[in-house]
């Protein structure tokens, strides 16, 4: 919310006395704007049901159906022996899905910072 709060109303204005109606000027305007808000909300809240590592443990127990993290606890840990080898490929695993979605999403992270401010 606080995102949208920055967003200048002038814009969305200056597209309505340009000729737009109030829908144009928010699809072509304001919502190109918004853009890297609505990806920075969509990454945080992947990356949080990402590692809902609670729930996951708690209410899944074949193997199988676990969630990457869970799994990779629950399998590699066998009391105090430690499959430090196996604990860190399914670490580095768990975190290329995330890492992919962010160097995918980035140039319209970055490009939606300025598309609708200029006239085109």
């Amino acid at each position: 919310m606080g995102y949208f709060r920055t967003i200048p109303k002038g814009i969305e204005e200056c597209a309505m006395v340009d000729g737009g109606s109030r829908i144009k000027a928010l699809i072509r305007i304001v919502l190109p704007v918004a853009i890297p808000g609505i990806i920075t909300a969509a990454l945080f809240s992947f990356t949080l049901s990402w590692g809902e590592y609670l729930y996951a443990i708690t209410f899944v127990t074949d193997s199988w159906e676990k969630t990457i993290p869970s799994a990779v606890v629950g399998e590699l840990i066998r009391g105090d022996v430690y499959y430090w080898g196996e604990l860190m490929a399914g670490a580095l695993l768990g975190s290329v899905p995330i890492a992919m979605i962010y160097v995918f999403f980035l140039d319209y992270y970055v490009s939606g910072l300025t598309a609708g401010a200029t006239k085109g």
